[in-house]
């Protein structure tokens, strides 16, 4: 069924190029898209129009580092072995329905066993369960005992290999590719300062997913690890723990994107094992959290392009709970307008996604907040206060106190 034209009247609308709220525009919306923003322009007929006076409109908020159909809870990996696939199913249509509701219109997810995370963006697609937009990889790309192994990546050995690794994703409907490039955090026996493909081994990899146009993310904590994944071509670095001077210029060189996700570590450490965290998964998480934090600063003073994710899914990183990393990258060198771009317009030019602007001809994917988030960030943090959420120009969820009536 076909949703009426919106009309988002009377709001401060957030320009991403100026970085700043603009008021007395109208957004006028039909068929999902953003179709004209207006002064006074008539409104077409029988469009809901939802009068913003007061509020702030800002684009969708992009995620570019998930695992949707993980909770989130320190078990979920052991449960994931024995949960039955509809079990399965039904927590990650409730993983996605609450990042949903968070204000996340769009989200990368990197990784899930089964494929599961392809079969969730196609039921979402054909509305069958509310949830984000995804751009899904299905499972990654690792060595044999590489991170990740047994549960959310396929192992390959060798260009070919990867090569072959690759295109069964893409055979299987995946619209973004995962390789790992280094150990990782979570994979009992790994260590994460390891590099794991080579450089020819990634190159491959990344080759495929081009000729396919579909955007590559390396998990890459480790220096060498990194280094290798630039080379080969990778669009984005996932966590870019132990970034050099080196490996920092080859981004500057390349355009190389880093989605840090401070927040995985930052949550383990201080939840601890109180809260469940295996105790490998804890030490780890110390051996990192630092030197992620300066990598990170390091990278945003040198100008590297920022896109904001999570690795949501990770033990006490929770679906809905994912506009916590905004407020560490305002905590470590990102102004508020930074912060909202890398969580926007960064991460949708990213992504390639027609969305992450307020602009005609994208995706009318909106959040509609009751003050300015950049003099209060943490209000992103904070859903519960959020007057809308609006995906494909459907008022997903609203405040009763904000006025929704015809056009007449």
């Amino acid at each position: 069924m076909t949703n009426p034209p919106l009309v988002l009247a009377g709001g401060a609308v957030f320009d991403s190029e100026a970085r700043l709220f603009r008021s007395g525009v109208d957004v006028v919306c039909r068929d999902g898209l953003i179709e004209q923003l207006a002064g006074d322009a008539p409104r077409p007929a029988g469009a809901t129009v939802l009068d913003l006076t007061g509020h702030y409109l800002l684009p969708g908020l992009i995620d570019c580092h998930v695992h949707i159909t993980s909770t989130g809870e320190p078990n979920d990996l052991s449960d994931a072995r024995t949960d039955a696939p509809p079990v399965r199913a039904w927590k990650a249509a409730a993983n996605a329905r609450r990042t949903l509701h968070a204000g996340f219109t769009t989200v990368r997810d990197l990784g899930a066993a089964a494929h599961l995370n392809i079969h969730m963006a196609k039921a979402i697609d054909q509305g069958l369960i509310e949830g984000p937009t995804i751009f899904a990889a299905g499972m990654g790309v690792t060595m044999t005992g590489g991170h990740g192994h047994g549960f959310m990546a396929r192992e390959a050995d060798g260009p070919d290999d990867v090569r072959k690794a690759v295109r069964e994703q893409l055979r299987a409907g995946a619209t973004a590719i995962k390789l790992f490039a280094s150990g990782g955090v979570l994979t009992p026996g790994v260590n994460p300062r390891s590099p794991s493909f080579t450089q020819e081994e990634m190159a491959a990899g990344v080759e495929e997913a081009h000729k396919a146009f579909r955007i590559v993310g390396a998990h890459a904590q480790a220096t060498e690890g990194i280094k290798n994944a630039i080379r080969a071509g990778v669009d984005s670095i996932e966590h870019g723990v132990w970034l050099d001077e080196e490996a920092i210029g080859l981004m500057l060189e390349r355009g190389t994107c880093l989605v840090a996700t401070l927040t995985a570590p930052h949550v383990m450490v201080a939840g601890g094992a109180d809260a469940g965290v295996a105790p490998y998964a804890i030490e780890k998480s110390k051996q990192v959290r630092e030197d992620h934090i300066a990598s990170f600063e390091a990278a945003v003073n040198a100008g590297v392009h920022i896109a904001m994710g999570t690795d949501q899914g990770t033990p006490l990183n929770r679906p809905g709970e994912n506009a916590q990393e905004l407020l560490r990258m305002a905590e470590h060198k990102l102004s508020p307008a930074a912060v909202i771009l890398a969580a926007t317009a960064w991460a949708a030019d990213l992504l390639k996604a027609p969305a992450g602007r307020i602009q005609p001809g994208l995706g009318a994917d909106f959040v509609v907040l009751p003050r300015d988030p950049l003099g209060d960030i943490e209000i992103l943090a904070r859903p519960g206060e959020f007057a809308a959420v609006i995906r494909s120009g459907r008022i997903v969820r609203s405040s009763p106190a904000l006025a929704i009536a015809p056009a007449g």
